[in-house]
């Protein structure tokens, strides 16, 4: 546990270094979830308002499965677009440049097509095996999740496969297979220690919370809650920037066979 805790602050501290020469990197995971809260508001308030949000599953009609679906569709498309400017600028930091903002909204701009392509892809999966999972018993549901556990894995690198190596959606999804065989520990261990310590950070947030939750103040609880949603926002932040960067540097060693110097120990 105490090797696999410093190797994961080790990983921490290799992407940090990069995150630091270019702080606008964080810029993309502020941006995509500001953009998604907006469509949330955009696309539930109106329905409350109107009274059209279902009581239950029996009023859902046609019409909202199909509201659910574009609100599937765009939301990934929201998170796939800031997720490639940010590996792209990722991309051009650790190959000695020095990016922009403008630089990584410009690429993903470029890649609207494929973009497209890959958020309806994998928001049909995943509308897919939320559906499946919905409808199974406590096995099937554990079934599931591994199946969306081992389709992450398998697409780990399609967002840099597409952007870099212009293929098309299917033979991304291949390329990314490929490229995991040969780097799949490093694919798990990294992400899973960056995202470990992501959630050692936030245990204490919770607890706070729920000691504050039986003080019976409601104006501590107010503040103290607005203050746990903003540092877990900002812990979020930052660790998705880390991890973009990780995956981008570890993308580079797949298909170059190079280790960008930040990352050599």
């Amino acid at each position: 546990m105490a090797f696999a805790l410093s190797r994961s602050i080790a990983l921490v501290k290799a992407s940090w270094e990069v995150l630091k020469k270019d702080r606008e990197i964080l810029l993309f995971p502020i941006l995509s979830g500001a953009a998604l809260f907006l469509l949330i508001i955009s696309f539930f308030i109106p329905l409350l308002v109107l009274g059209l949000l279902p009581q239950n599953t029996e009023d859902l009609s046609l019409w909202w499965y199909v509201a659910i679906v574009v609100f599937y569709l765009i939301a990934y498309f929201i998170m796939t677009f800031f997720n490639v400017g940010l590996v792209t600028c990722a991309r051009i930091r650790l190959e000695g440049g020095d990016p922009t903002l403008k630089d990584g909204l410009l690429n993903a701009t470029h890649h609207l097509g494929a973009i497209v392509a890959w958020a309806i892809v994998s928001a049909t999966v995943g509308l897919v095996l939320q559906a499946i999972s919905s409808r199974a018993g406590v096995i099937g549901k554990l079934v599931i999740g591994l199946v969306g556990a081992a389709w992450s894995l398998a697409t780990y690198f399609v967002i840099p496969v597409l952007i870099f190596e212009g293929t098309d959606v299917f033979g991304a999804v291949r390329r990314s297979l490929s490229l995991l065989r040969s780097t799949w520990g490093e694919a798990i261990i990294g992400s899973g220690s960056i995202g470990l310590i992501a959630f050692l950070l936030i245990i204490p947030a919770f607890i706070v919370a729920f000691i504050v939750l039986f003080l019976n103040n409601i104006i501590l609880l107010i503040a103290t809650l607005s203050l746990v949603v903003l540092y877990i926002a900002g812990v979020t932040v930052f660790f998705t920037s880390l991890q973009g960067i990780y995956h981008t540097a570890l993308y580079l060693y797949a298909s170059t066979g190079k280790v960008p110097s930040a990352f050599n120990q």
